[in-house]
C-alpha cells in the first residue's frame, strides 16, 4: 500500500509508483529485526537439508557408477583376445621400466601407442599389494569410462541448456551411452579402445562448446585439445583425423567458426595437443625408427589401405559390417541416431547439436566402411555422438513406444537376471547338469563352482536395487524406456560378471592351462633351460609369461640358441607337428576351447637323435 498523502501535495497514483512504493515497503519490512531474525532461522534450518540432499545426490550417482563401473573389471584374469597381450605390454612395463616401446613377452608390439598401458601400470605399481596386478591394471578401464560418461554429461547438458545434471535429458543421453551393448561390454575390459572412447568423448565435448558460443566455457579449447591428444596416444591417428574434417565441416557450416575467437579457440587445442603429437613419437622414433614405421603405416595406413592386412589380420569381408554392427550392439544408440534423423531431425542441420554428431560419426563410420581391416570394436568412439543424435529422437517418438520399451526392458533384464541366479544354483551345487549341457561347447559344465560371498553379496545388491527402482521409472515420462533399458542393462551384465564371474573365469583364463605345464617342468626345468617357440600367439605368448615366468623365444629368434624345450600352439583342425627331434612333454587347453591347443616338447638326446637320423 502507498502512504498517506500529505497535506499540500497530490497523490501519484501510477503503477511506476505502486512498484516502487511496493519496493520500499518490502525493502523496510526485510530490514526490521524481526524479519531478519525469522529469515536467518529458515536458512539455517534449510541449509543442512539441502547440503545433504546435494551430498545425497552424488553419494547415489557415486555408487551407480561403481555398480556399472566394477563388476566384471575385478576379479578375473586376463581373457584372449585383447586383454592378454594389453597386459603383457604392462608387465613388461611394471618388470623393465621402459614406457617408449610397447613390448609383450619379450617381442615388441607396437600395433597401439602406450596411453591405456602407462595408465594401467601406473595403478597395478600404485596397488601392488592391495590388488592382483591384472585388476589393478583393469581400473585404468574404470577410470576411462568414468571420464568417457563424465564428459558425456557435460556435453549433454551444453547442448540441451538443461539447468541441472539430474534433467532427465542429460541422464536420459547418458543412459543410451553406457547402455549400448558395445559400451557396456567393452567398458570393462583391458583394452586400449576405452581410452579412446574418453579421448572421443572429451575432445567432442570441447569441440561442441567451442563452436556453441552459449556453450562456451574458458576450458573448452583445452578439452579439444586434451581428448584429441588422448585419441592419438590410444589408437592412433583415425580419431584425430576425424576431428579434423568435423572442424572443417564446422567452419563451412558456421559463420562463428570464420571469426577471430574460433581461431584463437583453435590454436588454443593446437598448443595442447601438440605435446600429445611430438613427445612420444619423436622419443619412439629415435629409440626404434624400424618399429615407428611399423606403427605409423603399417598399423595406422596399412590397415585402411589394406596392404598390411594379410599380415595383421582383421580383414573386412563383410560389406554391411558397419550397419547391421549399429543395429545390433550399438543399440540404442545406434538405431535412435538414425531415427531422429529420420524423425525430421535432419531439418536442424544447421544446428551444432545436429551436425556435429552427423559429421563425426558419418565421417567416422563411411571410414570404417570403406577401410580394408574391420572390427564391431572399431564403432565403440562414436557411440557419444551418436547418442547426443539418439537423444533427439526421444521426444519424436509416441508415449506408448517408450512404455511399450520400458516393459520389454523389464522382461528381458528380469529373463536374464533370473537365468544368472538359476545357472549359479546349478552350478554351485553337485547336481545333475542335464539342463545345462547346450553350455558345453563355451563352459565346463563339469565344474563346480566356488561360493564367493563378495560376489554373492554385490549381485544381491544389485537385484535389490534394481528391482527398487523400477516402479520410480513410471515418472520419467518420454525417457522411462531408455533409462529402463539403461538400468536392467546394468543388473544383467551385473550379475553374468558377478554369480558367474567363476565359471566364466575357469574357461577363458590360462592359468589352469600354465599352472599344469609350471607343475609338469618344474622338475626336468634347469637353471639354464629357454623355451623356443612355434606359432605361439600374441594372447598366449604373455600368458605363459606371467603363469610360468618363462620368456619365450621363437624358433627364428632361438636358431643360435639351444633350447631343450619347444611349445607349439595349433589346433585340432590344423595339426602342427615339429621335427623328429623333439618329444612330446605336455599338452594343456583352456577348458572354454575345445579347438585350440597347446604343446611344449622337449629336445631329444644327441643319441636318440642321431639314431632317429640313421633311421630316416
Amino acid at each position: 500500500m502507498l502512504e498517506p498523502t500529505r497535506p499540500g501535495r497530490r497523490s501519484v497514483n501510477t503503477p511506476a509508483a505502486t512498484a516502487h512504493a511496493r519496493d520500499l515497503a518490502s525493502n523496510a519490512a526485510a530490514l526490521s529485526p524481526g524479519t531478519v531474525m525469522a529469515s536467518a532461522a529458515q536458512v539455517a534450518h534449510a541449509w543442512p537439508w539441502q547440503a545433504l540432499r546435494q551430498w545425497s545426490t552424488w553419494i547415489f550417482a557415486v555408487l551407480i557408477a561403481c555398480a556399472y563401473l566394477l563388476p566384471g573389471t575385478l576379479g578375473h584374469d586376463p581373457w584372449k583376445q585383447d586383454e592378454t597381450y594389453t597386459f603383457g605390454i604392462i608387465q613388461h612395463m611394471l618388470e623393465t621400466g621402459d614406457l617408449i616401446v610397447p613390448t609383450s613377452a619379450g617381442q615388441p608390439f607396437v600395433e597401439k601407442p602406450p596411453l591405456y598401458a602407462w595408465v594401467a601400470s601406473g595403478l597395478a605399481w600404485l596397488l601392488w599389494d592391495t590388488l592382483p596386478a591384472h585388476d589393478a591394471a583393469r581400473l585404468a578401464s574404470a577410470l576411462f569410462a568414468g571420464l568417457a560418461f563424465a564428459f558425456t554429461a557435460r556435453l549433454a547438458r551444453g547442448a540441451t541448456d538443461a539447468p541441472s545434471w539430474a534433467d532427465p535429458r542429460v541422464l536420459g543421453t547418458l543412459a543410451l551411452c553406457a547402455g549400448s551393448l558395445i559400451v557396456v561390454k567393452h567398458t570393462h575390459d583391458m583394452m586400449t579402445d576405452v581410452a579412446l572412447l574418453a579421448g572421443t568423448a572429451i575432445g567432442f565435448c570441447g569441440l561442441f562448446e567451442c563452436v556453441q558460443p552459449r556453450a562456451h566455457r574458458r576450458s573448452s579449447a583445452v578439452w579439444l585439445g586434451v581428448g584429441m591428444g588422448i585419441a592419438l596416444l590410444a589408437k592412433g591417428v583415425f580419431i584425430p583425423l576425424v576431428f579434423c574434417i568435423t572442424l572443417v565441416g564446422a567452419c563451412v557450416l558456421f559463420p562463428a567458426c570464420r571469426s577471430r575467437v574460433f581461431a584463437r579457440r583453435l590454436a588454443t587445442a593446437a598448443l595442447v595437443f601438440l605435446p600429445f603429437a611430438t613427445i612420444w613419437p619423436t622419443l619412439f622414433y629415435l629409440r626404434a625408427p624400424d618399429l615407428f614405421h611399423v606403427w605409423f603405416w603399417d598399423n595406422n595406413i596399412g590397415r585402411f589401405l589394406g596392404f598390411s592386412v594379410p599380415v595383421l589380420g582383421a580383414e573386412n569381408d563383410d560389406p554391411f559390417y558397419v550397419w547391421h554392427t549399429l543395429l545390433t550392439i550399438g543399440f540404442p544408440a545406434g538405431p535412435l541416431a538414425l531415427l531422429a534423423l529420420a524423425c525430421g531431425a535432419w531439418r536442424e542441420w544447421r544446428t551444432p547439436r545436429v551436425a556435429l554428431p552427423a559429421i563425426f560419426a558419418g565421417v567416422g563410420l563411411l571410414a570404417l566402411q570403406v577401410s580394408a581391416t574391420a572390427r564391431p570394436l572399431y564403432l565403440l568412439p562414436f557411440i557419444v555422438p551418436l547418442a547426443l543424435l539418439g537423444q533427439q529422437a526421444i521426444a519424436r517418438l509416441p508415449m506408448r513406444l517408450h512404455v511399450g520399451w520400458d516393459y520389454v526392458s523389464r522382461v528381458l533384464f528380469g529373463g536374464i537376471a533370473l537365468l544368472a541366479w538359476l545357472l549359479w544354483a546349478v552350478m554351485t551345487e553337485n547336481t545333475s547338469r542335464a539342463g545345462v549341457r547346450w553350455l558345453d561347447r563355451w563352459l565346463p559344465v563339469d565344474w563346480t563352482m566356488p561360493i564367493e560371498p563378495w560376489l554373492v553379496g554385490a549381485a544381491l545388491v544389485l537385484t535389490i536395487g534394481w528391482l527398487r527402482l523400477l516402479p520410480h521409472l513410471r515418472r520419467a515420462g518420454v525417457w522411462r524406456g531408455a533409462l529402463s533399458w539403461a538400468a536392467g542393462a546394468l543388473v544383467g551384465w551385473g550379475l553374468v560378471a558377478t554369480l558367474l564371474l567363476p565359471w566364466l573365469d575357469e574357461a577363458k583364463s590360462y592359468r589352469s592351462v600354465f599352472d599344469s605345464l609350471s607343475s609338469k617342468l618344474a622338475p626336468a626345468w634347469r637353471a639354464d633351460d629357454c623355451m623356443a617357440s612355434l606359432h605361439l600367439g600374441e594372447s598366449e605368448a604373455p600368458m605363459l609369461h606371467y603363469f610360468t615366468g618363462i620368456l619365450h623365444r621363437p624358433l627364428a629368434q632361438s636358431s643360435t640358441h639351444t633350447c631343450r624345450w619347444l611349445i607349439l600352439q595349433d589346433s585340432h583342425t590344423h595339426a602342427r607337428t615339429p621335427g623328429s627331434e623333439w618329444i612330446p612333454f605336455w599338452s594343456g587347453a583352456r577348458p572354454g576351447d575345445r579347438n585350440e591347443r597347446l604343446r611344449v616338447f622337449m629336445l631329444a638326446p644327441p643319441v636318440l637323435r642321431t639314431a632317429a637320423h640313421v633311421v630316416r
